[in-house]
């Protein structure tokens, strides 16, 4: 019996090969981007579950009370708490302190990488369960290597008891080799240095007051998670603190890991909700297309079903055969599927920056599969089978066509559904790239072009004067500065700022950027009043933009001169800057200080001008820095490029966005493509006879597209106001927007309708052009 269906079934998908080919490209690439999204969600949710006991391990974090009452979430306790949650939080089995990821010269007996590491103490290893292929933790004065590291460092040699030479500062000696942690773990490092080093360095940060350090913990096995016991830990040992910490989980950080006054909101697992909605809906336009497409066909297949109803068959044998015609079809797009996403994985990964495989062989991917193609074809199948197998045989073997006709009210509802859907992607999706060339092309306030950005190290800040000395004497670098932060996300706030007429309880914040002299230069920002910083003379003065005046309640016209008390000390305000962008355009300009500094900070701008080839000038560039900073490898990045990357996950949603519309509009079109084939085939004899009575052509044309128009037409009735909220959704996370115009759903409107014009006036015209007597002869 089941030879007999699959025989059938074939001999059906063969002899419609127009049809077949039709659903075929509609499932492939339903299918296939369904495949895709899988894949990126199972990456995403796949994130920090490396460690061994990833579902015991928490963050520490703390709920800071601001000045103006507000509570901002970080990750960085007080170093101090790791003994008190030893000491006093009995469901806590291990804690541990590391550093954030740095990148630090790592030298060997012959040549230096600069590589990713951080500072830890011995318990990470129990925290994490990190495991080592060679050796152990040390103590003091040591170092343990990721296993391709240790491979780059010392090759084919056991690198156990190497020395090699950390930041030009320390001697270590290697103690252990660890696995390579995966791409997708959140904390990326490849050694791990005592944290005793890093409190060395930094001993403000046994200060109650003070973070720079992560914390993590070891829950017991089957212990609460004892958050109301930490919450006064901070405040029991600091009694002038307003901070509370409390305990997150670790492998929550990449999906959850965003907070707004002190209360989790979220965070990427909204794109993963978006994607997974997206992938649902273009599979269920390609099932649709096979609903419509099944349903519209059922005339030619009428006789088919008589004829096997009166030798016997009866209702669910027929609806078995019709579900296996359809999950033959899914089938068969799943093998294309999967061989489309083959070929295409490489370009996906490029586009979302991802390292993703396609394990065929995963037993978890097999049956992910299998579910999603059985699930595909029953879902295609059900409808179309059941209305194909209720036909009487009597009244279709009589020829009574009336009885082969149902179904024309829900592919109505499918089409509007179908195109509401493209509607709402299109306008998405063109709403999406709007807001990226906004952002891209908005005035900062500042010159972000042709600025290259070098991190600092030890040579650079040893050797700086001689760098930009010799930088300057370059035809093409008009200036070099030094600039503590990124200038788009400047991450410093404070209170502090003190001068006269400062209300008592004032809880204005204000943004801190550490520069010298060359930074305002560098980077062109307009001074409105005052001027520059001439050199170290300037240490206790500032300069402020034009905001920070406002906020102090003067008049930038007249600031100049002003006292100022900060970190510095006492001194004046030497300059007004215009306002700029200071942080993403999420948010608003914000008041900010600039701070004199030569070293305290991260970064040294170059200002490239000229008409050479910025290869060449980059060449120039680098020969300086190799001839007084030669054991460090020379490592850049344009100011335009971290700009980028500030919005990178909106620019990756964009170009997703824009391919799933194009799938979306393929589906679409080729749904609309059979099914007015079919309409115009069925209404052969009407157009014949129309003919013959004297239409045109185009008339008739217009006849049939009028139909398809209308549905078309009440599908941007419900499409559009569903985008225009959707795209107001999205756009009211950005403090400067662009404007999404009318013009917008004009011109989605006339693509929509264009395309339906194309598709079925094809059609129309096919039969029209047709001659009337062969119609009105072949029509049964």
């Amino acid at each position: 019996m089941w030879k007999n269906y699959f025989k059938t079934s074939f001999r059906n998908l063969l002899r419609h090969r127009g049809y077949t080919l039709i659903n075929i490209v509609g499932l492939t690439s339903g299918i296939a981007v369904s495949i895709f999204i899988l894949l990126w969600i199972l990456d995403e949710v796949s994130y920090d579950r490396f460690w061994p006991n990833s579902d015991r391990i928490y963050s520490v974090m703390v709920n800071a009370k601001m000045p103006d009452g507000s509570i901002s979430t970080h990750p960085v306790p007080p170093a101090n708490l790791k003994e008190v949650l030893a000491d006093e939080i009995p469901e806590i089995e291990a804690v541990t302190r590391y550093s954030f990821e740095t990148d630090l010269l790592i030298k060997n007996q012959i040549e230096g990488f600069k590589e990713t590491g951080i500072f830890a103490d011995s318990a990470f290893f129990e925290v994490f369960g990190l495991a080592f292929s060679r050796g152990n933790p040390g103590k003091l004065n040591s170092i343990v290597l990721s296993r391709e590291l240790a491979e780059k460092l010392f090759p084919q040699e056991n690198p156990v008891g190497k020395t090699i030479n950390l930041n030009q500062k320390q001697e270590l000696t290697v103690t252990g080799v660890f696995e390579d942690v995966p791409e997708n773990t959140s904390l990326q490092f490849d050694f791990v240095v005592p944290f005793e080093l890093y409190l060395k360095e930094n001993p403000w940060m046994e200060n109650w007051q003070a973070g720079g350090s992560r914390t993590a913990v070891l829950i017991r096995e089957n212990s609460e998670i004892p958050n109301p016991k930490i919450a006064g830990l901070i405040q029991n040992h600091c009694a002038e603190c307003t901070s509370s910490p409390f305990l997150f989980p670790y492998q929550k950080h990449r999906l959850y890991g965003e907070f707004e006054n002190g209360v989790n909101a979220g965070g990427r697992i909204e794109q993963v909700y978006l994607f997974g909605f997206v992938a649902l809906l273009i599979l269920v336009m390609a099932c649709i297309n096979f609903i419509n497409l099944a349903t519209a066909r059922s005339g030619s297949r009428g006789k088919e079903v008589g004829i096997r109803k009166a030798i016997g068959a009866n209702r669910s044998e027929l609806m078995v055969q019709f579900v296996l015609e359809s999950v033959l079809l899914s089938w068969i797009a799943l093998v294309l599927a999967v061989l489309l996403v083959h070929l295409l994985l490489p370009f996906f990964n490029e586009l979302t920056e991802k390292t993703i495989k396609l394990h065929l062989g995963s037993p978890i991917f097999i049956a992910g599969m299998l579910l999603l193609t059985l699930l595909t074809g029953i879902l295609s199948g059900t409808y179309p089978a059941f209305v194909l197998s209720a036909f009487n045989p009597l009244r279709v073997l009589k020829g009574d066509s009336r009885s082969m006709l149902g179904g024309v009210s829900l592919r109505r509802v499918l089409v509007v559904a179908q195109f509401a859907a493209s509607a709402i992607l299109i306008v998405g999706s063109s709403a999406i790239y709007q807001q990226i060339t906004y952002i891209s092309e908005r005035n900062l306030g500042f010159d972000k072009e042709n600025v290259l950005v070098i991190d600092q190290n030890e040579g650079i800040v040893k050797n700086y004067a001689g760098i930009k000395n010799d930088l300057l004497q370059l035809p093409n670098i008009s200036n070099v500065a030094f600039g503590g932060n990124s200038i788009f996300t400047v991450p410093i706030t404070s209170s502090d700022p003190v001068w006269p007429g400062k209300p008592e309880q004032s809880n204005i914040s204000f943004k801190i950027l550490r520069c010298d002299e060359g930074f305002i230069p560098t980077l062109q920002i307009p001074l409105r009043e005052g001027r520059n910083f001439v050199g170290v003379q300037d240490a206790s003065n500032y300069i402020i933009n034009k905001k920070a005046a406002e906020a102090m309640g003067l008049d930038p016209e007249e600031a100049v001169g002003t006292e100022l008390e900060m970190w510095h000390g006492k001194g004046q305000i030497v300059g007004v800057t215009e306002d700029f962008h200071n942080d993403n355009l999420k948010a608003d300009i914000e008041p900010m200080i600039f701070m004199y500094s030569e070293n305290v900070g991260f970064h040294y701008f170059i200002k490239v001008s000229g008409k050479a080839s910025i290869n060449t000038t980059v060449a120039q560039i680098e020969s300086v820095f190799k001839k007084h900073n030669p054991d460090y490898p020379f490592e850049y990045s344009f100011l335009e490029e971290e700009f980028n990357r500030e919005y990178r996950s909106e620019q990756v949603i964009g170009k997703l966005a824009l391919a799933f519309t194009l799938v979306a509009i393929l589906i679409s079109g080729l749904g609309l493509f059979g099914l007015a084939s079919f309409t115009a085939e069925r209404r052969t004899k009407e157009i014949g006879i129309r003919k013959v009575l004297g239409a045109s052509a185009g008339s008739l044309s217009v006849l049939l597209c009028g139909d398809f128009a209308l549905l078309v037409v009440t599908s941007m009735v419900i499409g559009f106001p569903l985008a225009w909220y959707f795209v107001d959704q999205f756009l009211s996370d950005f403090t400067y927007h662009t404007e999404v115009r009318w013009s917008l759903y004009l011109v989605t409107a006339i693509a929509m309708l264009g395309l339906t014009f194309l598709s079925v006036g094809y059609h129309t015209l096919k039969t029209a052009w047709t001659n009337p007597v062969d119609s009105l002869q072949n029509e049964g």
